[in-house]
């Protein structure tokens, strides 16, 4: 069974009420397609799955986490390697006094 119904539409965006302890989701919502306010039972043409956008957001998450580790792998090399030329420096500078 298709269930094509707004509030499983990545367009539909619910609105809440704020109740006493939580904000309570109400029945009818925000369509960014339509530019509307609509029921969350209602159907429309323009209707695109929720479950595309949460399988991109978490690739997107992944790919950028990815990366910064990288970058942050970079850094780390390039701050040993200063670390060891300044060891170096140091043990040489060392070794010169004690002649």
């Amino acid at each position: 069974m298709d269930n094509k119904k707004c509030y499983s539409c990545r367009f539909y965006k619910p609105y809440y009420t704020k109740g006493y302890f939580k904000f309570d989701k109400q029945e009818v919502g925000f369509c960014c397609s339509n530019k509307s306010a609509t029921n969350y039972n209602e159907t429309c043409g323009k209707f695109s799955n929720k479950n595309h956008v949460r399988i991109g957001r978490k690739q997107a998450a992944l790919k950028a986490l990815v990366d910064n580790l990288n970058i942050l792998a970079e850094i780390k090399q390039i701050l040993e390697e200063d670390d060891l030329d300044d060891l170096e420096e140091l043990f040489t500078a060392i070794r010169e006094r004690k002649k």
